[in-house]
């Protein structure tokens, strides 16, 4: 007789997970719009099939793997952080580290190139942005938020602990009277990725589990 084989952890917390929100509201009563957004949101907290978490993957990929449009897993991505995520702004700044933390710079502008997939997390950016009279461009790549790091700097201070944006902030403007190019620019990786995976640490609970699974 073939045994059956044994589900995984993932495999049963994504079902006890599942079966909590869908009853949360009655059996039957959750709609279909609902349900998509809480597969996508366990699919990429859990994966599947022993996979990792999908949210290891960008749009392109997961589109590909589930069969479906780039651009509706976009927006299942936007509803079910929304929905299912917890609190936006502990998403946001968690995605916004995990930006950073493979943020680029621009060597002629002097601007930040931050890759933010997640339309919840670009909005949250953008609005903060907005909310300190800064200006911000994404007209090339709506992937890509481009700022000036003076800017940047101002929104990390008032979301993040501001003694380690300070040393973040003098670190960055002693590599520019320092290093010129692609120096300066490999070693603004360096230490960008430091302050958003220390920043992340400090912030702990929610900001830190969500840097983990986002890949930070």
């Amino acid at each position: 007789m073939t045994q059956k084989p044994t589900p995984s952890s993932a495999d049963e917390n994504f079902k006890t997970e599942f079966l909590k929100h869908y009853l949360s509201v009655g059996i039957g009563a959750l709609g279909k719009k609902d349900i998509d957004a809480l597969v996508m949101h366990l699919l990429d907290k859990y994966g599947y099939d022993n996979s990792v978490p999908l949210y290891k993957y960008p749009n392109q990929e997961v589109s590909a793997l589930l069969k479906a449009p780039a651009a509706k897993i976009k927006q299942l991505r936007y509803e079910a952080g929304l929905k299912y995520g917890g609190r936006v702004e502990d998403q946001a700044k968690a995605k916004l580290l995990t930006a950073l933390s493979r943020a680029v710079l621009e060597i002629e502008s002097k601007k930040v190139c931050l890759v933010i997939e997640d339309t919840l997390a670009k909005n949250w950016l953008q609005g903060q942005l907005k909310n300190n009279g800064l200006i911000f461009d994404h007209s090339f790549n709506t992937e890509i938020v481009k700022v000036e790091s003076k800017g940047l700097f101002l929104v990390l201070g008032q979301f993040f602990d501001p003694g380690q944006t300070e040393i973040f902030r003098l670190a960055f403007e002693k590599l520019e009277k320092e290093k010129k190019d692609d120096q300066l620019r490999a070693e603004f990786v360096k230490i960008a990725k430091a302050f958003a995976t220390e920043a992340a640490k400090k912030a702990g609970g929610a900001v830190l589990t969500y840097f983990g699974l986002y890949g930070g």
